[in-house]
């Protein structure tokens, strides 16, 4: 693909961005409580919530911290995760969808809680989260598709009361581009940088007792037959570690080691630069469009606006990554119609695999003992957060010993 003029660049901010910490790699053997494989931002969590438990932890990852797939997200964080009852009445029934979201809500609260925290201890550094709440427009500009919305509307509102429906004459006097309806959820999503909110947990981890090393891949894992026994893992460093239980936070590369059906996807996203004063977004709210590919708009207070979307590779083969750029340009210019387009910083594609049905991997598995798959997934990446989170939730009950319960939406035997 031709660059739509100069400087734009190819690779993520985040990765492109200096580490606030850099980790050595395992050198000697471990015995530990609880070992996590993975150093996105599932992992960092996995591994702060084991070490405010008081268990002993150990943090191992092939590449740097934040540097798979939490240096590819865009910052965005929806409690719907992209996904619309429409879209998913094929995996689900209405009332789980529901359960989902609220899910979702709950893990938003949970993010702001956690990033409040972390934001406080190491304010004196200046490295911050980024986080702040935003309300979530989902939208359509195609009056066709009002009926289907109203429907979801009327769904919704009896689960989530924060949810509103906003008509073609309320949203004129709020947004400058057109809007024939949509919904209105309160505190719907918000905006952070998962990478320094990586970084910021192994920070604190590390300040708990965790030990943390990079460039440590794990190269053989051996399970034990029974509850009893440790989970052995060989590194890359020509090392073991012996652990108690294991997190697989791996990310979306370790779908392939399931039974599941994983599909190759491709994320698309794109971030721009642009002045603090732009007028025609009522608060600054995030944006999603209804029903197509793009799967939506963020807006920092600081004028870095991002635009994603996904696709399965097959379409991508056929389209192209220039039609898929194109697209995300037109959703930015369709919000923001003054937008110049040479405020394009970075565009970039990433590859992945998701299981069929888009729902992220969070839970045990009767064929590994004492692990614990948290793989929240990049099927809808402003999802991505609220799944991390969740996944980290249930990695803390899972290794604490509280009521265990997976969740079957997420079984990885599913």
């Amino acid at each position: 693909m031709k660059p739509h003029g100069s400087g734009i660049k190819r690779e993520p901010p985040a990765i492109a961005g200096r580490p606030p910490k850099k980790y050595t790699w395992l050198s000697e053997d471990r015995h530990c409580d609880v070992c996590v494989t993975g150093g996105g931002l599932t992992g960092a969590m996995c591994a702060l919530f084991a070490a405010e438990a008081g268990l002993s932890a150990v943090l191992i990852t092939s590449e740097g911290i934040g540097f798979g797939d939490t240096g590819h997200l865009t910052g965005c964080a929806r409690f719907d995760a992209g996904r619309t009852l429409s879209g998913l009445d094929r995996i689900m029934s209405v009332d789980d969808a529901l359960k989902l979201y609220s899910l979702g809500l709950d893990a938003l609260d949970g993010l702001e809680n956690l990033c409040g925290a972390l934001d406080g201890t190491y304010k004196k550094s200046g490295v911050s989260s980024g986080f702040e709440r935003r309300d979530l427009l989902v939208f359509t500009d195609t009056p066709t598709e009002l009926a289907l919305m109203e429907s979801e509307y009327l769904a919704i509102r009896k689960k989530l009361p924060q949810c509103t429906f906003v008509t073609r004459k309320t949203a004129e006097s709020s947004f400058g581009f057109p809007v024939s309806g949509g919904l209105m959820t309160s505190g719907g999503s918000a905006v952070l940088d998962p990478y320094l909110l990586a970084h910021m947990c192994l920070m604190r981890a590390e300040e708990l007792g965790a030990e943390i090393f990079e460039q440590t891949a794990a190269t053989d894992i051996q399970t034990p037959r029974s509850e009893d026994g440790c989970v052995i893992i060989t590194t890359s460093t020509h090392r073991h570690i012996y652990a108690d239980r294991l997190i697989w936070a791996g990310g979306s590369r370790e779908t392939q080691i399931l039974p599941l059906r994983a599909r190759p996807h491709a994320l698309f996203a794109m971030t721009a630069r642009l002045p603090t004063d732009v007028t025609g977004w009522a608060g600054q709210c995030t944006l999603g469009k209804y029903g197509g590919g793009a799967e939506g708009c963020s807006l920092t207070s600081g004028g870095k606006l991002s635009a994603s979307c996904t696709c399965r590779n097959g379409f991508f083969r056929r389209v192209g990554a220039s039609a898929k750029f194109n697209a995300l340009r037109s959703l930015m210019q369709s919000v923001l119609p003054d937008f110049p387009e040479a405020c394009v910083k970075y565009q970039y594609a990433y590859a992945f695999d998701t299981p069929s049905d888009g729902l992220p991997v969070i839970g045990t598995h009767g064929g590994s003992k004492n692990c614990l798959f948290a793989l929240p997934g990049l099927y809808h990446e402003a999802g991505a957060p609220v799944f991390s989170f969740i996944a980290a939730q249930t990695a803390a009950a899972f290794l604490t010993d509280q009521t265990y319960k997976s969740n079957p939406l997420f079984d990885p035997m599913r």
